[in-house]
């Protein structure tokens, strides 16, 4: 409910007031018992100190009035309000984008989008215009990011022992994020027709790089080394009221990932119904079809598995704790629930000490998705990317196709000879 001021004495103009500050929508009386007008806060009235937008409603109808500014107040926090200017704020754009283009991402791409946008909210502040973003913001918010002044969610960190320094290539991450919502806000049209930018502000900026960025690649040493311990890591499950200690799912969660090259998190949303285990002339031991809902861009890939990966599902399939359609590896505690990643890690990581491997700097399972695509630098660069879904060929050799010793050290020791045709 909003805030009303009504006086039945002879004279007093009325008003009322829904919602709050700054997003509050005001209907009044200009002069006792007159036309209603309706006023909304404009932050670039007064040369950008602010003020107020106002217009006439045309009618005396008090109770008619109310509901329209109850409406228009509910309209404007979701930024859809006709009240709402062409000024594109942060609030705005954020609030058009989160419900227009998030919800065409996967789970895990759209909670990143909720804790950078966030972020940036609280950063650039929610009333700023995000056209007018410029070099001037994006390199105080670089130097403030990499020295931890500021957290990942745009908390101010007071003391410098708390702060956390971070690399250029989370800091990438963002600045993507900001560079995406702007050009998307440059093709969509609000409910006037309008353009929400006409440009892009983050065009031309400088991305953040990492001199040496931190790209650990697993070795199939290291592959061995977890195979020969992984059936000795267990967890709990509950049987018919009963907790047993049973074999966990990292040897066929592990199978799986070395031998397809996708991320962990794919793996765990598996569904029976995704496995087309027939076996075919093109696809002699069968085929994963990864849907769209596990995809960090939402697209849908059907790839060919191999040997390995067909006996690791089948042990999947035997290890379920039930038949027929649902997860691949539901989760111990909530058999409708697919297995967290969190789980999975700790799985991981108790293999690790187990084969004595020492941790890989900054990742876990990623290392394996880089090893799978540097293994195959010898395939066409379109099927690698098909088969391990990369939709970009620049992704797959910037990011995951790493140098290695062996085969530079055929680079350095192999030759074409070039002579002149004479």
């Amino acid at each position: 409910m909003g805030r009303r001021r009504k006086d039945g004495r002879k004279g007093k103009r009325w008003s009322y007031t829904a919602g709050s500050r700054p997003l509050a929508v005001r209907v009044y009386e200009r002069t006792a018992g007159g036309v209603i007008q309706i006023a909304a806060r404009d932050s670039t009235a007064n040369n950008g100190r602010g003020g107020e937008r106002r217009e006439s409603l045309g009618h005396r109808d008090r109770e008619e009035a109310t509901r329209y500014a109850d409406e228009q107040a509910v309209l404007l926090r979701k930024g859809l309000s006709r009240l709402q200017l062409a000024i594109p704020t942060v609030r705005r754009v954020f609030v058009l984008y989160r419900a227009h283009r998030t919800p065409d991402k996967c789970a895990e791409s759209q909670q990143e989008d909720d804790r950078q946008m966030e972020m940036w909210t609280r950063v650039l502040g929610s009333e700023f215009d995000l056209s007018k973003y410029s070099r001037r913001e994006h390199d105080g918010w670089i130097r403030r990011r990499l020295s931890g002044e500021i957290n990942a969610r745009g908390h101010y960190v007071a003391e410098p022992k708390k702060r956390r320094d971070v690399s250029a290539r989370t800091l990438q991450k963002d600045v993507l994020l900001l560079r995406a919502v702007s050009r998307w806000a440059c093709e969509f049209r609000d409910e006037q027709g309008r353009l929400l930018m006409e440009r892009d502000p983050t065009r031309g900026l400088a991305m953040p790089k990492e001199k040496n960025p931190n790209r650990p690649v697993a070795t199939h040493d290291r592959v061995d080394a977890i195979r020969s311990v992984y059936r000795r890591i267990t967890m709990r499950v509950e049987r018919g009221g009963v907790r047993e200690t049973v074999e966990s799912y990292l040897p066929e969660l592990f199978e799986i990932v070395v031998g397809t090259g996708r991320r962990i998190s794919a793996v765990c949303g598996l569904r029976s119904e995704d496995l087309e285990l027939e076996t075919r002339k093109k696809t002699p031991w069968g085929a994963i079809v990864w849907p769209e809902d596990t995809d960090k861009i939402r697209k849908r890939w059907r790839c060919p598995i191999g040997p390995e990966v067909r006996e690791a599902v089948e042990a999947a399939l035997k290890k379920r704790m039930h038949v027929g359609p649902g997860w691949l590896f539901p989760s111990a505690g909530n058999p409708e629930r697919p297995v967290r990643y969190e789980e999975t890690s700790v799985w991981l990581r108790e293999a690790e000490r187990e084969a004595k491997l020492k941790p890989q700097r900054g990742t876990l399972w990623h290392a394996y998705r880089r090893l799978w695509a540097s293994a195959r630098k010898d395939l066409p660069d379109v099927d690698v990317a098909q088969a391990g879904g990369w939709a970009s060929l620049d992704a797959l050799k910037t990011a995951y196709q790493q140098p290695d010793d062996a085969t530079m050290l055929r680079v350095v020791t192999h030759r074409t000879e070039l002579r002149e045709v004479r």
